[in-house]
């Protein structure tokens, strides 16, 4: 039957355009006197957009397909060049005068901000590693100058001091400030270890009097000058100073003082008070990548894209597709989704916020820069600690919404959380497996008891304290993990769980599984040909057997026997059209016959080859 349903897939569209701005960097033109402010945005394949401060104009700069992620910083060349970093390794570098784009530098690491040194040289940080780089504009040749700090992972920030130093914030196991002496190469940590932590120190830069700053995790401030840190008692003072948003890597002003602010999700302000003046960055891309697609109120779709985060619906019965507009006060993605009562709910990275949509109202018209969630979408709570990555929901009888996830950068134990949407009563639980995080939840026909699957991998690749993955139970009721198991010998995530008279149906890496919940043992294993299932992309048809998709496979599982049958492989040219070489991607949902996904920042559907009975 593999391949025989081609015929009846649809492409039901795009419906978001926008990128996110991520790096702003200001430049006077020395012939003209004008200024410009180059706003680097986060799309597939990423772009810069220059700004006319005077005119308000927009040029835009496409980059090559291989450059995405423009979270870093930028920078400017002694002739005018922009100099972009972006998280696929490459730096690319733009002649405004000329229109010409070209990859001028591969570093081979993600790369995340650049600062201009004392020599002339430019230097980016990057992950893994930590490993420190510097760029030479003349030569277009870049030097890998090593590791900054060999136990940690990330090295986030780099600002040139105009002392000699660069100085590196570096994270997530311990965070720290390192000194790069750049005329000898030295290398020394400023923080005294009461201030190490875990996590990344993002409140670091440039503040607004010149000076080096930062905000450490345990809430204190210091300044950096001539390799050295030095205590400020006033913390609000440097929160001021600094002016942090998102990446950047501390305040930026035009030369007149100006201050320049990112508006979310793309525009800026430039100046403040009632001068100031807001620019939306008009530029056209080709479409935002949807990150995770699921089930929404009274059969729609609906989706979230990633960096930025857009929530989108497409609802069946009418063929229509629906930007719904900013979902919520982060600007990463949307990684679980469900809905109670008509209402949708869904939890999305990085700071674990839990949103609330209601179709029945209308959705909020806040101007950029001044969401205040509290109409529609409205902001119900943070998960808590362990959330940073709530990566699995399930909504149980008792109308309880339920979310389990990965915990910040850094931190060890994933946590899970409880809102009951009767009670409007939000409960956190950070702790629910030591060591491990969570990847998928589902509930029993009761809500007495939620089962989850458990993952040992950590954020900003940690390396793993767990050996292996659990099934485990929680009792709603005593609010305690009651029993585990393990229901294939050295699984380390779970990638999908449901549940069905009294049986949960798993897959883990190359694995599908049905466990027997009364018994606490393994039904049957089926080792995977089909490559790995997608996470969060498993339903039960309206035939009683299971449906699903891997990244080029779309197949069926029979409950009874554990046949995984292969109905259609995205192969040769059937690929081409789509993103990244394969049309599955991250979720699936069945609706009257259908499975819905997403492709790239498309959502399509087929129609699936239903049986009369299940066999």
């Amino acid at each position: 039957m593999a391949n025989s349903i081609r015929a009846n897939l649809r492409d039901h569209g795009i419906a978001v355009y926008n990128g996110a701005c991520s790096s702003v960097n200001p430049w006077r033109d020395a012939a003209t006197g004008r200024d410009y402010v180059y706003c680097g945005i986060n799309c597939a394949p990423s772009l810069v957009v220059q700004v006319d401060v005077a005119t308000k104009r927009c040029r835009t700069f496409n980059f090559p397909p291989e450059c995405t992620g423009t979270f870093g910083s930028m920078a400017v060349t002694l002739e005018g060049h922009v100099l972009v970093s972006s998280a696929g390794g490459r730096v690319v570098r733009i002649d405004p005068r000329t229109g010409k784009v070209w990859v001028t530098a591969n570093a081979g690491k993600a790369l995340w901000t650049m600062t201009r040194g004392a020599d002339g040289k430019f230097y980016l940080g990057s992950s893994p590693e930590c490993h420190l780089f510097r760029y030479d504009a003349a030569t277009e040749q870049i030097e890998d100058i090593g590791s900054v700090a060999p136990t940690q992972t990330y090295l986030r920030s780099v600002v040139d001091g105009n002392d000699g130093y660069i100085y590196c914030s570096v994270g997530v196991a311990a965070s720290q400030i390192m000194a790069y002496h750049i005329a000898t190469g030295k290398i020394t940590p400023l923080l005294p270890k009461s201030e190490v932590a875990p996590y990344f120190l993002d409140e670091f830069g440039r503040g607004r009097d010149g000076q080096i700053y930062v905000l450490t995790n345990r809430g204190h401030a210091y300044r950096f000058a001539h390799g050295a840190a030095f205590p400020v008692k006033d913390v609000a003072a440097v929160k001021r100073l600094l002016m942090l948003i998102e990446y950047w890597p501390g305040y930026c002003e035009l030369p007149d003082g100006r201050p320049i602010i990112k508006l979310d999700p793309d525009a800026i302000q430039i100046g403040e008070g009632p001068k100031a003046k807001v620019i939306q960055l008009k530029y056209k891309t080709s479409g935002t990548n949807i990150f995770h697609l699921a089930e929404g109120p009274n059969q729609t779709i609906v989706a979230s894209t990633i960096m930025p985060l857009y929530v989108l619906r497409y609802t069946p019965a009418k063929d229509k597709l629906e930007n719904l507009g900013r979902g919520g006060p982060d600007n990463g993605e949307v990684y679980s989704f469900g809905h109670c009562d008509g209402k949708l709910y869904y939890a999305n990275y990085p700071s674990g916020n839990l949103m609330c949509y209601d179709p029945a109202k209308p959705l909020h018209k806040d101007p950029p820069g001044k969401y205040q969630w509290k109409t529609n979408p409205r902001w119900i709570g943070h998960l808590g600690t362990g959330n940073c990555r709530p990566r699995a929901m399930t909504i149980d009888r008792q109308k309880r919404v339920w979310v389990g996830g990965f915990p910040e950068y850094g931190y060890r134990h994933g946590g899970m959380a409880c809102y009951d949407t009767l009670r409007k009563k939000l409960t956190l639980f950070p702790k629910v497996i030591p060591d491990q995080s969570i990847d998928a939840l589902a509930a029993d026909e009761t809500g007495d008891f939620i089962y989850g699957g458990s993952n040992i991998g950590r954020n900003g690749g940690m390396p793993n304290a767990a050996t292996g993955s659990f099934l485990f139970s929680w009792d709603t009721r005593k609010q305690k993990v009651v029993w585990k198991a393990v229901p294939v010998p050295e699984i380390k995530h779970m990638s999908n769980l449901l549940y069905r008279d009294g049986k949960l149906y798993g897959t883990t890496g190359f694995q599908f599984f049905r466990f027997d919940v009364a018994t606490r043992t393994t039904d049957y294993v089926v080792q995977s040909e089909i490559s790995g299932p997608r996470p969060h992309s498993l339903s039960f048809g309206p035939d009683g057997n299971l449906y699903g998709i891997t990244w080029m496979v779309l197949y069926r599982w029979r409950p009874e026997t554990g046949k995984i049958e292969e109905l259609y492989r995205c192969l040769g040219d059937d690929a081409k059209p789509f993103a990244g070489g394969s049309l599955f991607h991250r979720g699936a949902v069945i609706i009257n016959g259908r499975i819905y996904f997403s492709c790239g920042p498309k959502v399509m559907s087929l129609r699936l080859p239903l049986e009369t009975t299940t066999k």
